[in-house]
């Protein structure tokens, strides 16, 4: 299930975790209708997020111990700087999308990022990777937007649903 490279998706992920708590301080303070409060579900995400890391590092440390060493551990990610680089570019799509997604707008970004995602984990099927990113995007902004009543990040399109 864990393997010894693990531990580049582990630090990753708590690096993300802790950062986004970093950022969320400020969401702490704000009052909400909500009696948990705007900073509850992602305060929740970004410790489980910890979590997840945490026991990414320890399993591929445990495997890189059992199979000789600390020699292994630095040489885990040149083995696989394949998967390295994947999770790097997720990473930067995830980075882009929060930084534009204020200003360019959910239906637009969205879909980049799901398709930027599929590209980087191999899919090259053109019609699979717009079909998906579509059909998502649609079907998500629907759900929060007109079920639920959320406000979504129109950015461009904000004159046309306001």
């Amino acid at each position: 299930m864990f393997k010894k490279t693990d531990w580049i998706f582990g630090s990753i992920s708590i690096f993300i975790g802790a950062a986004t708590l970093f950022l969320m301080r400020g969401l702490i303070s704000l009052k909400s209708m909500d009696p948990a409060g705007p900073a509850a579900m992602p305060t929740i995400v970004a410790w489980l997020m910890i979590l997840i890391g945490v026991i990414h590092v320890t399993c591929a440390v445990v495997l890189i111990k059992r199979e000789g060493g600390k020699s292994e551990l630095s040489n885990a990610g040149k083995k696989d700087s394949g998967g390295t680089q994947k999770v790097v570019m997720i990473c930067v799509a995830c980075v882009g999308y929060y930084f534009l997604l204020e200003k360019i707008g959910y239906i637009f970004m969205t879909p980049l990022l799901i398709t930027a995602i599929m590209l980087s984990v191999g899919e090259r099927q053109a019609r699979k990777i717009a079909a998906t990113s579509i059909i998502t995007t649609a079907f998500l902004f629907c759900v929060f937007y007109f079920a639920l009543k959320v406000n979504m990040p129109l950015g461009l399109l904000d004159s046309l649903f306001n």
